[in-house]
């Protein structure tokens, strides 16, 4: 890991994507983000904020379905 790079926590990657963790879990098992592990706790697994910048998407609003369309 080069000093420059930025690291951060799982949290706060999927608040970054604004996905939920679970999801986040889900991309980095199909091997979708890259995780490293943390030089101060083997426990804990960080995200380079590089690596989230491809994952980032504007997604459309839903749209509610009213009375009148659903008919």
């Amino acid at each position: 890991m080069e000093s420059s790079e930025q690291f951060i926590g799982s949290r706060e990657a999927a608040k970054r994507l604004g996905v939920a963790p679970l999801t986040l879990r889900q991309r980095v098992r199909r091997g979708e983000v890259p995780v490293f592990e943390d030089p101060l706790d083997a426990r804990r697994r960080l995200i380079r904020t590089a690596d989230l910048e491809p994952l980032r998407h504007v997604r459309p609003a839903r749209r509610k379905e009213t009375a009148a369309s659903a008919a």
